[in-house]
């Protein structure tokens, strides 16, 4: 007898494999390069940093002093990948000139293509990069002879593997979409060139220093970057718009040239072979005190922080004197000098000192009471650890402090600002769900933190901000009653009419919930009218409590809070001069449309671009073959190194989609040699892949020269379950 078996019916689904990057950066500093070429160290070792979820190392090996080179070699070493998927990994090296100055570039190394670092690997695997080629020929530039010191800058790029599954008709689909690796970010390297090699567009202001020296640039980086110069070169009257020079008191040449060279790059300058860094770092920060340059100041404190000692103490203290933005080095200065008696004393024999109390009595009287302050509350202590600071570096400290409060019947209220760096630049690392938290602060005993979803707590609000308050409640029986307001603040006091967010609640227990607003605000009004001109946003929260008698103690731990320099916000600043439409000088014609640029930021992005605009008699340029949106798209990227949304470039009225619209983008970088936008296209081509489209991408891969995307075309129709398909469409290429 035979038996007929029913076959249980099959699930067909449907899987693709996407691929993103986690990056990690790491500095390297060689301290005493040259004595280790002498001393025949052979390699030295970097600390370990971490990207994507694994630990790096850099490795050097040295020659000795008879090479030209110092580097033989730098390597990249993963500690061990003990998971069951390999590693794919690209790198790049910086080794920035000495001077700081940008009179020679950086000798930069870029991996053309990925590493792969075998699964299971239970030790350590070294991938040797490539020196590079302008450090090789000519070492000397990049040595800060002075320190005698090699600073290696290693970012890492790890391709993060998710799989994202859904049920769906069909078979399995498992594709890599990493088809072509784009090149760096080059923003800030295409304005340097500009400030460097002064082509067209040529500098259209020069600064007149009081021992004569002239030193050019160009009006609207200036203007872009600093309040002060936009105030006078995009805002002032007719005159001062219109002037050519303009001359600078009580700066030097090589104070100027650093500040110029953040300003176009966003970096931190180094000095000048023969100077001294603290050196530098004070004039600098006074230039970016007097010019607004918020990350340039915190630059330099962080500098001038790290390398207080008896020498530099009262130069610091008087370069940070008297200006509100630089209260917290000031306060640094003073628990330095008060950290211990033999400390004081020192200072107090140095020549500078002298001759402050002479000329400067006042300022040494107010030092001095600071400093007394600062040392009755250390002896208040019950116990004190302190280190006196030698000539290598300021000193450390860390004091265990106890006290006890008794608080009567009031009603208590504080006020917290919450301030997010970055807040574009948040936003793209945080998407909807994930949130930040303010540090904590206390009100009526109890510590509160405000919660802050950058994005949106949930889909339908990821065009807002989300706020929520908290308190930590450590007894379970414990209710907190109180009243909460919240706001944002405007970075010049002109709040425009923001309406109340207002709440009264009693909060619980341990596990008591946070409350607040799923719609603070939205994004797009905290961005027109909240955030500063360093891109920062603050919220406000007032919490008011109605306490009742009580006596607390508290043992907590003081340690000298770091000086904290945001990420960098370049690109917000060029996003931002597009959005504005201020100082345009071009304007494209294409399709029916009028768009607005600036050519000084086309001539440093897109060369091919700015021919365009030169062969034009006029600054009316015409753009033929291109749609308006297409065009627009190309100018978001041309002003910040990324691709804008290409869903929301998509109009399905018209017969659009998101595979027609990432091709005209591919062929607008390719028709305007912008390499890097051509690499992302490809990508983003690879990733939305469907048999549908399949045969007009591999066209459009070959008239374009892009053999990466051809060849990953031709592998993906060549599947048997995708030919198929495939071949329905060709009907369309025959016709």
């Amino acid at each position: 007898m035979v038996r007929s078996i029913m076959a249980a019916p099959s699930h067909k689904t449907r899987s693709t494999h996407r691929s993103a990057f986690a990056q990690g950066t790491h500095q390297f500093d060689i301290a005493g390069y040259s004595t280790a070429r002498e001393a025949l160290v052979g390699s030295v070792r970097s600390g370990s940093f971490h990207a994507g979820g694994f630990i790096w190392a850099l490795v050097c090996r040295l020659h000795d002093r008879s090479a030209p080179c110092g580097l033989a070699s730098i390597s990249l070493e993963l500690s061990k990948n003990e998971t069951d998927e390999d590693v794919v990994a690209m790198a790049s090296l910086r080794i920035d000139e000495s001077s700081g100055t940008g009179k020679f570039p950086a000798a930069v190394w870029c991996s053309d293509k990925p590493k792969t670092f075998d699964a299971w690997s239970t030790s350590a695997v070294a991938w040797e990069l490539a020196v590079p080629v302008a450090f090789r020929r000519h070492e000397s530039r990049y040595i800060d002879k002075g320190a005698d010191c090699l600073t290696i800058h290693c970012t890492v790029d790890v391709l993060l593997q998710q799989q994202e599954s859904s049920a769906a008709a069909g078979s399995v689909d498992t594709r890599n979409c990493f088809v072509s690796v784009p090149p760096p970010p080059s923003i800030s390297r295409d304005l340097h060139r500009l400030l460097r090699e002064r082509q067209s567009p040529e500098p259209d202001v020069t600064f007149v220093l009081d021992d004569g020296t002239e030193i050019q640039a160009h009006k609207l980086v200036m203007a872009m970057r600093s309040p002060v110069f936009r105030a006078e070169f995009l805002c002032g009257d007719m005159k001062e718009r219109s002037t050519r020079h303009l001359t600078m008191d009580d700066m030097s040449a090589s104070t100027l040239r650093a500040m110029l060279y953040f300003i176009y790059t966003d970096e931190q300058p180094t000095p000048r072979k023969g100077r001294c860094q603290v050196a530098m770092a004070q004039d600098l920060l006074v230039a970016a005190d007097l010019y607004d340059l918020e990350r340039l100041r915190l630059m330099c404190e962080k500098i001038l922080s790290g390398s207080l000692d008896v020498g530099n103490v009262m130069a610091t203290l008087m370069h940070a004197h008297g200006r509100h933005s630089c209260q917290q080095l000031e306060a640094l200065c003073i628990d330095f000098m008060a950290s211990d008696p033999d400390v004081y004393n020192a200072v107090e024999a140095t020549e500078e000192y002298k001759e402050l109390e002479k000329t400067y009595p006042s300022f040494i009287h107010e030092i001095t009471k600071k400093v007394a302050k600062s040392t009755m509350a250390r002896i208040r202590s019950p116990t004190n650890t302190s280190s006196m600071g030698t000539s290598g570096g300021s000193s450390s400290r860390e004091a265990t402090k106890s006290m006890s409060r008794y608080t009567p019947p009031a009603v208590m209220i504080g006020t917290h600002e919450f301030t997010i760096q970055s807040l574009s630049w948040v936003r793209e690392t945080h998407s909807v769900g994930q949130y930040i938290r303010s540090g904590s602060f206390k009100v009526a005993g109890y510590e509160w933190t405000i919660d802050v979803y950058p994005s949106g707590g949930t889909e339908d609000t990821s065009d807002h901000i989300d706020v929520f308050i908290r308190p930590t409640i450590n007894d379970g029986d414990i209710k907190v009653k109180a009243s909460v307001a919240m706001k944002p603040v405007h970075p010049t006091d002109k709040s425009p009419p923001f309406p109340p967010h207002n709440l009264t609640h009693t909060f619980g227990g341990k596990a008591c919930r946070g409350l607040g607003w799923p719609k603070f605000i939205t994004f797009a009004s905290a961005n027109s009218h909240y955030v500063g001109h360093d891109g920062s946003f603050t919220i406000q929260c007032q919490v008011t409590v109605a306490t009742e008698s009580s006596t607390s103690s508290t043992i907590g731990t003081f340690i000298p809070g770091p000086v904290l320099v945001p990420p960098s916000n370049l690109v917000w600043h060029l996003e931002r001069l597009l959005a504005s439409d201020e100082g345009w000088d071009v304007k494209f014609l294409v399709e029916e449309s009028e768009i607005h640029a600036h050519g000084l930021v086309v001539a440093a992005r897109s060369p091919a671009l700015h021919e365009a605009v030169q062969e034009s008699a006029t600054n009316h340029v015409k753009i033929d073959g291109i749609r308006a949106v297409v065009f627009k798209a190309m100018l978001h990227f041309i002003y910040t190194d990324k691709l804008p949304r290409v869903q929301d470039l998509v109009a399905p009225a018209v017969g659009h989609s998101t595979m027609v619209v990432a091709g005209e983008l591919l062929a607008v970088a390719c028709r305007f040699r912008l390499d890097r936008m051509a690499r992302l296209c490809e990508n983003l081509l690879a990733e939305k892949i469907t048999p549908e489209y399949a045969l007009a991408t591999l066209r459009l891969a070959g008239c374009h020269g892009c053999t990466e995307l051809e060849a990953y075309c031709i592998e993906y129709i060549s599947q048997p379950h995708v030919v198929k398909d495939v071949m329905k469409t060709l009907k369309y290429f025959i016709e």
